[in-house]
C-alpha cells in the first residue's frame, strides 16, 4: 500500500470511528462501499478498515474511554457491516480449497474477530463453519466428528482464557484435527499458541 493509499485508510478509518461511535450504521456502510466504490477489495475493507476500528473499540474499552454499552453498540454495526459487505452475492467465491472449522473458545464472548477470519478465509476460497463465541468444547468436538474439517480455528481475545484454550487444543488434536490458535490471548507473535501446542 502506497502512503498515499495508506494515508486515505487511515482518515476512512477515523470517519468510520466517529460514524460509529455517534450509532450512524448509514454513514458507516457508506464509508465501507464507498471504499468498494473506490477501487479496494472486500478483503482489504475487512482487514484494513473494520479491523482496525474494532481493535480501536476495544482499546477505548480497556482504557474505559466507551462503556460496555458503546463497545457492544458499536461492535454490532460492525458486525453488521461485515455482513452486507460479504452478503453480496458478488462476493461469493466457490469453495476450492478444502473445510475449516472457526470457533472462539468457551467462555470467549468476542466474536467477531472471529468472523473477520472466517469471512476472509471464505473469500479465499475455503469453506468455512462459524461456530461463534463461546463454544463448549464437547460440542466442538461433537462438530469436527460431524463435519471433518481440515483444521480448526480457535479465537480468543482475553489471557485468562488461555488454560481453557490448552484443553481446547488438545481435545481437536486428539479427535486428529489440526490447530490454529489466534487471537490478543495468545500474543501478537503466537508464542502462547505455540505453548500451548498449536499447530500453529
Amino acid at each position: 500500500m502506497t502512503h498515499t493509499a495508506s494515508t486515505a485508510m487511515i482518515e476512512r478509518g477515523d470517519r468510520l470511528w466517529q460514524a460509529i461511535l455517534a450509532g450512524d450504521e448509514h454513514a458507516a456502510a457508506g464509508i465501507a462501499f464507498a471504499a468498494l466504490d473506490e477501487g479496494l477489495g472486500i478483503e482489504d475493507v475487512l482487514l484494513e478498515l473494520i479491523a482496525p476500528v474494532q481493535a480501536k473499540i476495544g482499546q477505548e474499552w480497556a482504557a474505559n474511554r466507551i462503556s460496555i454499552a458503546q463497545e457492544h453498540a458499536t461492535t454490532a454495526i460492525n458486525d453488521r457491516l461485515i455482513a452486507a459487505l460479504t452478503g453480496d452475492p458478488a462476493a461469493r467465491v466457490e469453495p476450492r480449497r478444502g473445510r475449516i472449522t472457526v470457533a472462539c473458545i468457551d467462555g470467549e464472548w468476542h466474536g467477531l474477530p472471529a468472523r473477520l477470519l472466517s469471512e476472509v478465509l471464505r473469500l479465499r476460497g475455503w469453506q468455512i463453519d462459524f461456530l461463534g463465541a463461546t463454544v463448549p468444547t464437547p460440542h466442538l468436538i461433537a462438530h469436527l466428528h460431524l463435519a471433518g474439517p481440515d483444521a480448526v480455528a480457535l479465537s480468543s481475545s482475553i489471557a485468562t482464557r488461555l488454560p481453557a484454550a490448552h484443553a481446547t487444543i488438545i481435545a481437536c488434536q486428539a479427535a486428529g484435527v489440526p490447530v490454529l490458535a489466534g487471537g490478543a490471548a495468545f500474543a501478537g507473535d503466537g508464542r502462547y499458541a505455540c505453548m500451548l501446542g498449536a499447530n500453529g
